[in-house]
C-alpha cells in the first residue's frame, strides 16, 4: 500500500472519530466513495502495521502511532487550507483536495513556517480546530447538528466531513456554514429530518447529513 492511501485512511478515521468511536466500515466507505470489502482489507493492513486497531464488523480507531500521524497530517493540510482560502481566494467548498496535495510534500518545518506566516490559526476554513506543533489532539467541545432536540438553538463549529464539494455547496446554499446559528424547530419521528430556522428562514435537512455537522449548544 502507498504511503499516501496509507494517509488517506488514517486522515478519514481520525475526522470521523469526532462523531464515533469506533468508527464503522461503511463510514470509512461512504467518506471516501470505495467497496466495503477494499475498505475491510485495507484495514487490515493498517492493522498489521500497528496504526489502526481493528476488529471485524466491530470499526477501526487509530493507535498511538496512528494518531501521531494523523494530527501531523493534519495540520499541515488544515494550514494549507487557511493559505488557500485567505490568500489564494480559493472557497471553503473546493480547498480540501488542494490541501491534500500540497500535504504530503511538506516537511515539519515547512509546517511550522506556514503556521507563524499565518499567525498560527486556530481553525480551517470548514472550523476544524487545527492541531498544533506538539501535536496535541484539539478538543471538540460539540455534538452533531442530528443529536440536538428540538426547541435547542447552537452555534455551527465546523463540518467533519471535508472532501465533498458538492456537499458543503449546498451547506452553503442553506447557510449552515462555521459560525452560523441555528434553532431546531421539528424533528421527524421516522427518518430524523431536522426543520432548523437558521437566518429567520426554516430550512429541512437529512439526518445523514445533520450527522457531520458539528454544533455548540447555547
Amino acid at each position: 500500500m502507498s504511503q499516501r492511501t496509507t494517509e488517506e485512511y488514517l486522515e478519514t478515521i481520525g475526522a470521523l472519530e469526532e462523531r464515533e468511536s469506533p468508527v464503522s466500515t461503511s463510514s470509512i466507505a461512504q467518506s471516501m466513495g470505495l467497496s466495503l470489502a477494499s475498505v475491510s482489507e485495507m484495514l487490515r493492513r493498517l492493522s498489521e502495521n500497528g496504526l489502526v486497531e481493528h476488529t471485524p464488523y466491530g470499526g477501526a480507531s487509530l493507535t498511538d502511532e496512528g494518531q501521531r500521524r494523523f494530527l501531523r497530517l493534519t495540520r499541515r493540510h488544515r494550514l494549507w487550507e487557511v493559505f488557500l482560502n485567505r490568500y489564494l481566494g480559493i472557497g471553503w467548498e473546493d480547498v480540501f483536495h488542494h490541501a491534500c496535495s500540497l500535504e504530503h510534500a511538506t516537511s515539519d518545518p515547512v509546517a511550522d513556517k506556514l503556521a507563524e506566516f499565518l499567525d498560527n490559526p486556530d481553525v480551517c476554513p470548514h472550523g476544524s480546530p487545527i492541531p498544533e506543533k506538539n501535536l496535541k489532539r484539539p478538543v471538540n467541545a460539540g455534538v452533531t447538528l442530528s443529536n440536538l432536540e428540538i426547541g435547542q438553538s447552537a452555534r455551527v463549529l465546523n463540518v467533519i466531513i471535508e472532501n465533498n464539494s458538492e456537499f458543503l455547496r449546498y451547506l452553503t446554499g442553506l447557510d449552515l456554514t462555521p459560525g452560523a446559528r441555528l434553532k431546531v424547530l421539528e424533528k421527524a419521528p421516522y427518518d430524523g429530518t431536522l426543520t432548523i430556522e437558521v437566518n429567520n428562514v426554516a430550512r429541512a435537512i437529512g439526518r445523514e447529513a445533520a450527522s457531520v455537522i458539528m454544533v455548540k449548544p447555547l
